[in-house]
């Protein structure tokens, strides 16, 4: 299975692109902006701003989606290369392809669809196909165009893993380096992210950015011995009283992709997981649709000398289609 790429560029191009998108202002003269438009974005790989899904997204001068807007998962929905990019009138239209994005050998790698297990969908790429259209202030000037696509894609003064979902946010913060780890703890998340990822503007760590700031999470009792504790030393830990299966992701499916998740929740009086966080990904969609799952398990809470308490728990959600 081939390792998650990006269309390579020089560091000049680089530098200039990611500029262009922090700075709001395309370089060049506006008298050629189909030309700037084509050398500085197409062909390259973006982060699509709020991960949405669906297959045409319309936005309003504003960059507030008019059409679609529907959240998904980042390893699915979050990723796009731009494949064309043009400025027609007061619009600009891109036509882009969706990345899927999963964690092999603990490698974020490229997922492609097969019809079965060893036949690659030759309709792969009208599947993921992705036409974007956006509003042009000002009369459609390099600037214009430049505001636009810095309201549709990450930027470079953004920090993504302040976008992603709380139950995503130690795991992204753990691959993109940010916090202390404590090797002898075994609820610490494990996102291993390539430095072609890592190259995507707004996805590597922004320097005082929140996430940046924020403590890693922590495992132990807190102060006023309330928990959450963990199995052992006195600590009984929740038993599983009904569980619901997770699905499928559409683009698991496709791409015959399979795996185990493997979550933390805190499990809280009532037997009711909270504060769930993924510590192992997989990816194409599945970790979000285990989250869905557990959030609706319930459990008999667990005990410590002979009182409920809030005991964290590591459950593990499979997903495998042979």
């Amino acid at each position: 299975m081939p390792r998650f790429s990006l269309v390579r560029a020089s560091a000049c191009q680089l530098l200039t692109f990611v500029l262009a998108l922090g700075l709001g202002a395309l370089p060049g003269v506006a008298s050629d902006l189909q030309q700037q438009l084509r050398d500085q974005y197409q062909g390259k790989t973006l982060a699509l701003r709020g991960f949405y899904s669906g297959n045409s997204l319309r936005y309003d001068a504003a960059g507030n989606p008019s059409e679609g807007g529907l959240s998904g998962d980042w390893t699915v929905d979050g990723i796009v290369r731009i494949d064309e990019i043009r400025a027609s009138g007061d619009r600009l239209k891109i036509r882009a392809t969706r990345v899927h994005l999963g964690w092999v050998e603990d490698q974020l790698q490229t997922l492609h669809d097969y019809v079965s297990k060893d036949k690659p969908d030759k309709d792969e790429k009208k599947d993921r196909e992705l036409r974007i259209e956006a509003a042009l202030d000002a009369g459609g000037t390099t600037e214009s165009a430049a505001a636009a696509l810095s309201r549709i894609f990450l930027t470079s003064q953004d920090s993504f893993a302040e976008l992603v979902p709380d139950y995503w946010k130690p795991c992204v913060r753990s691959g993109l380096g940010a916090g202390q780890e404590d090797e002898r703890d075994s609820k610490k998340p494990s996102c291993h992210f390539s430095q072609e990822f890592l190259a995507i503007p707004g996805v590597a760590l922004h320097l005082n950015s929140q996430a940046d700031a924020e403590p890693a999470h922590d495992n132990t009792e807190n102060a006023t011995g309330d928990g959450p504790f963990h199995p052992g030393k006195g600590i009984s830990p929740p038993k599983l009283l009904q569980q619901t299966d997770p699905e499928f992701s559409e683009a698991a499916r496709r791409s015959k992709f399979q795996g185990t998740v493997t979550l933390a929740a805190v499990v809280d009086t009532s037997g009711t997981p909270t504060d769930i966080r993924i510590l192992h990904p997989v990816g194409s969609g599945l970790d979000a649709q285990a989250v869905r799952a557990v959030r609706t398990w319930k459990f008999r809470p667990g005990a410590k000398d002979g009182q409920i308490v809030q005991v964290e728990v590591a459950v593990e959600t499979d997903f495998h289609l042979y």
